[in-house]
């Protein structure tokens, strides 16, 4: 009897020496994984659950300054606030013991940007830290990033908003980036962020021109999105000597010179290019009267063209449209956001139905989406030949454009859709 209870005696202590041991002795590699998805505050006060965790947040490589960050200092008046913020971001950079591979910064909307903010001490501890990955989302006035964002030599992943780049003569350091996430910034010179660079994304930037290096030189750009960025020199595109482009997104993109685009000289530099994103700024300036690609497309799967105007006063979007179209023999997914122009004329349906292929095949084309339709007759001609010359479609989603409301129309609208011939049997008409 006495054996049995100290024989459970001694098993409940091995049990409890095993719980400890299972906290204690936890792998790094998860332990990091805990800390990474806690917020900085339940990160530092989890030092209290094991003395080897002791010190395990003040190592950890990844500091994420986000809003739950600042709701628990949220406490005092704007300035006091901004004061308390600082310090607080200070002190744990001064502490920090090892590499911080990951820094993100959010700047509040309701914080002041006020010289009590300690931002370029932090940009220059991290720089001295072998930051990799650095995020700063700036809600507040234009931040100018200091010099020692320059040094941050192995930097791969970057993301701006609301700031200033100015380079120094020679455009910087950067060998090691490979993701370039801009928005609302402005380059004041000329500049490159390094031959490694893959995905380039710019969002209402301001002196995107002094980026025309990657375009001229870069062999590793695999995407690139541009939208509503200022002023684009085409030619840049039209110097690519062996781009390996996947994804290209042009969107709002200014031509205040108005200079005709080739597409063959820009498409045909591309020879891996999967993905297409373009919208009427770039569709007016195609040169005219081209029916197709000197060279197909043959790797081009989905494409989205935006505000395209088939209601049709202008004849010259259906031309570049079909030209895209039939220069692409293995697309799969088609988008189209159209232009709301409800009133077209007889004149205008008739040139319509005059440019549409009737003998064009689609074989690969799976789905497609258009969005903003009204009913005109011209929209009607064009999705009775994309039913005609795609035998593999799937499914075909017709959204209306929201001055379509009444019920009637609705109803119309469906009719003629269900009445149209299909070259799919299993095709469906999706109408939303």
């Amino acid at each position: 009897m006495g054996l049995d209870a100290g024989t459970r005696r001694l098993d409940c202590g091995a049990v409890a020496i095993d719980a400890i041991d299972r906290i204690s002795n936890l792998p790094s590699n998860v332990i990091d994984l805990i800390v990474e998805c806690l917020p900085l505050h339940d990160a530092a006060r989890i030092s209290i659950l094991s003395k080897a965790w002791r010190d395990i947040w003040l190592m950890h490589p990844c500091l994420v300054f986000d809003n739950t960050f600042f709701k628990r200092l949220f406490k005092y008046d704007k300035q006091t606030q901004a004061f308390e913020v600082s310090r607080a971001i200070s002190n744990i950079l001064l502490v920090h013991n090892g590499p911080i591979l990951n820094f993100h910064l959010s700047i509040p909307r309701d914080l002041p940007l006020s010289p009590c903010l300690d931002t370029d001490f932090w940009i220059r501890n991290i720089s001295n830290n072998g930051v990799r990955k650095l995020e700063l989302l700036n809600d507040q006035s234009a931040y100018k990033m200091p010099s020692y964002f320059f040094s941050c030599f192995q930097l791969t992943h970057l993301s701006l908003t609301n700031c200033i780049i100015d380079p120094p003569h020679g455009g910087g350091g950067f060998t090691n980036l490979l993701n370039v996430i801009l928005a609302d910034v402005t380059i004041t010179a000329d500049m490159s962020f390094g031959t490694q660079l893959k995905e380039l994304d710019l969002r209402y930037c301001i002196g995107i021109e002094h980026l025309g290096s990657h375009f001229k030189y870069n062999n590793n750009l695999s995407v690139v999105k541009i939208f509503y960025s200022g002023e684009l020199d085409w030619r840049l595109f039209e110097c690519i000597q062996k781009a390996h482009l996947l994804t290209l997104v042009l969107k709002g993109v200014s031509n205040s010179r108005k200079e005709t685009i080739s597409l063959n000289k820009l498409v045909g530099k591309m020879p891996r290019i999967s993905t297409l994103f373009l919208d009427d700024c770039f569709l007016k300036y195609l040169e005219p009267g081209l029916a197709i690609l000197k060279r197909p497309i043959t790797t081009l799967e989905k494409l989205y063209l935006s505000h395209v105007d088939v209601g049709l006063y202008d004849l010259a979007h259906i031309h570049h449209v079909l030209c895209l179209i039939r220069s692409s023999p293995n697309l799969r997914y088609l988008y189209i956001r159209l232009e709301a122009k409800a009133n077209s004329s007889s004149i205008t349906d008739l040139w319509i139905s005059m440019v549409l292929p009737n003998n064009l095949i689609l074989n690969q084309l799976e789905t497609v989406d258009i969005l903003g339709m009204v009913g005109s007759e011209a929209e009607f001609q064009f999705i009775k030949f994309l039913l005609a010359s795609t035998p593999s479609l799937r499914w075909i989603k017709l959204k209306k454009h929201i001055t379509v409301d009444s019920p009637h129309k609705k109803l119309r609208i469906l009719q003629a859709l269900l009445l149209i011939p299909r070259a799919s049997t299993s095709s469906q008409i999706i109408w939303e």
